[in-house]
């Protein structure tokens, strides 16, 4: 294990601070966290961590602007930076609008402050960007059924609740829990802009890493996974020429390696104490320059 560490380390999702927790107790008192985290949930836990170690500093702000948060802190480098994807178990369980278990109003907004909710989305999108939406975030096969059956479902009354939604989307696709945390996790990647938010916070971590530092991403969903394996790719590569180019002209420079030849899984021990690790993939790269 390799402690006393120091430089600076970047927690990109806090949610109940255990990477944060983990990170702190290996860095010296030369060392610091920065952690980010849009849900204003998480700031009670962080700011009580904060009280007792003032080597961590908590922003509530997206992982996605964190260049320019640290560039306001004086932060030019960091040491690594981890991201934790998806939802909480705290925010599945415990916060409104997210669960498909429980009659609440669809929300499933991460950051308050984003004027679109889930609720906005299934009763206001027309049937063409909701067959979208299922279909590339959910991945579903009976989008447009899905999407059809959501139009006509608010057309005799709004919907309103997780529930209600989870009704319909039973009626189409089926009553798995697999299903529906599928659809679920479209929406909440939909009205989070989490795609678009990871490519952003994976260029900062990229640029912001020093020489040796490591980039640690833990995904849940294919579409998160690609994205990171993709960037990791491109940032190892020497050369992003066309495969007909004979000569190199493009200069590209390799700047990380790839840690992770496949992403790292969680073995059965880990599986049985938390079921909602099962479908986690971890991909690491290093800077190399």
């Amino acid at each position: 294990m390799v402690t006393d560490l120091s430089g600076t380390y970047v927690d990109a999702t806090f949610g109940g601070g255990g990477h944060s927790r983990e990170i702190l107790s290996r860095v010296n008192s030369n060392g610091r966290v920065v952690a980010f985290d849009v849900d204003d949930n998480a700031r009670p836990g962080a700011e009580e961590l904060a009280s007792s170690d003032k080597r961590l500093s908590f922003i509530l702000e997206n992982f996605r602007d964190s260049k320019e948060v640290l560039e306001t802190m004086n932060i030019a480098s960091t040491s690594g930076f981890i991201f934790d994807l998806g939802v909480s178990s705290y925010q599945i369980d415990k916060e409104s609008g997210f669960s498909y278990k429980r009659a609440e109003r669809l929300d499933m907004r991460l950051d308050k402050k984003l004027k679109v909710s889930a609720h906005e989305i299934v009763n206001t999108y027309p049937v063409e960007k909701l067959t979208e939406m299922f279909s590339k975030y959910g991945e579903e096969p009976h989008s447009r059924g899905l999407a059809n059956e959501i139009v006509k479902t608010r057309d005799r009354r709004k919907i309103e609740t997780t529930l209600q939604l989870a009704e319909v989307v039973a009626k189409v696709c089926g009553k798995s829990s697999k299903t529906l945390s599928r659809i679920f996790q479209a929406l909440r990647i939909a009205v989070n802009d989490e795609l678009g938010s990871l490519a952003r916070g994976l260029d900062a971590a990229m640029d912001l890493t020093n020489h040796g530092g490591r980039i640690v991403a833990i995904s849940y969903h294919s579409l998160e996974d690609r994205i990171v394996k993709e960037k990791f790719k491109y940032e190892a590569a020497t050369c992003v020429c066309p495969p007909q180019t004979i000569i190199c002209t493009c200069g590209k420079v390799a700047r990380a390696r790839i840690l992770t030849r496949k992403p790292v899984l969680p073995g059965s021990d880990e599986v049985l104490r938390n079921r909602r690790a099962r479908s986690a993939k971890m991909r690491v790269a290093e800077r190399i320059r």
